[in-house]
């Protein structure tokens, strides 16, 4: 008998549950950059998208929008994914277009080790971006109630 679980060879994809597939995925097609790939559209018997797929040039995993709206509002505050950006200046950017896109977010707040920013998305999750870059490890770090809950 095996003493060691198999392998695993990394992360197929990331599924979000969405209240509105449309709303949804114009968010992360138009405001972080992802691209839908139509061919892979998960289609009810009467035609209709339950989930669809989408890629981003910079990140090998691709993710799954899914029609879940009761699964959608519990998620709502809530960050299941954390995305990489290399540095704080990357947030600053990132801070402003989302300001340009009229995207709630907060401002570049200090975590335990680096800088993250937290938009909302149009069903309410908190994404969350957050540096490669690090700092020196910190307990003084930013406080907010509304987005590091």
């Amino acid at each position: 008998m095996a003493t060691e679980p198999p392998p695993l060879a990394g992360l197929d994809h990331i599924k979000l549950a969405s209240s509105d597939i449309a709303a949804t995925s114009a968010f992360y097609v138009d405001i972080l950059g992802f691209t839908r790939i139509p061919e892979f559209d998960h289609l009810t018997l009467s035609g209709d998208p339950f989930a669809v797929i989408c890629k981003h040039a910079s990140v090998p995993t691709m993710l799954e929008i899914r029609l879940n709206p009761e699964q959608a509002t519990r998620h709502q505050t809530w960050d299941p994914v954390t995305w990489s950006v290399e540095s704080r200046a990357d947030l600053e950017k990132w801070a402003a277009w989302f300001a340009a896109k009229s995207v709630k977010c907060s401002e570049v707040l200090t975590a335990l080790r680096s800088w993250v920013l937290v938009a909302e998305d149009t069903d309410g999750r908190f994404v969350r971006l957050m540096t490669k870059e690090t700092h020196e490890w910190t307990t003084e770090t930013s406080k907010d109630a509304y987005w590091l809950r």
